[in-house]
């Protein structure tokens, strides 16, 4: 399959908001309490546009040849982990559509996130993924993520 990788630009918001909303259609069965409606609402555009003005932060767009959309990136070179000797950065959210996986979109899209991360100074990158979703987890492994931690959440 023949795509390119294009930094996404404000003009680009909508089609990042329906790919994030896909996204969150999938993940909707790994987590009962996901809000389905949070790309469309008020903190969903807030946070789309946000990131894609923020220098921080670089967002990614995957295309074919016709310029139809494969797949998006949302990463952030900010250090969350200020307690950590090291700089690490985080891959906040992705998106592959189901017709475009295991052709090289998601290895090429973090690719290029690694290369602008390491552009920034950071020296680690941090991604999550619900346990569940086995896909997602072999699927960052095999782009060299390795477990660091493990987030745990109770009902009460």
């Amino acid at each position: 399959m023949e795509f390119t990788i294009r930094q996404a630009t404000e003009k680009d918001f909508s089609l990042i908001q329906a790919l994030n909303a896909a996204l969150f259609a999938e993940d909707e069965h790994h987590d009962p309490a996901l809000d389905t409606h949070w790309p469309v609402s008020m903190a969903g555009v807030e946070y789309y546009m946000k990131s894609l003005m923020d220098p921080e932060k670089h967002v990614l767009i995957a295309e074919d040849d016709q310029k139809k959309p494969l797949g998006y990136v949302v990463a952030s070179s900010v250090n969350k982990w200020r307690y950590r000797s090291v700089l690490t950065g985080e891959l906040e959210n992705m998106y592959v559509i189901p017709a475009a996986r295991k052709q090289g979109v998601g290895r090429a899209l973090i690719a290029a996130i690694k290369k602008w991360m390491k552009s920034q100074g950071v020296e680690r990158m941090y991604v999550s993924a619900y346990t569940k979703n086995t896909n997602a987890i072999s699927f960052y492994q095999s782009n060299g993520f390795k477990a660091w931690e493990t987030g745990m959440e109770a009902i009460l």
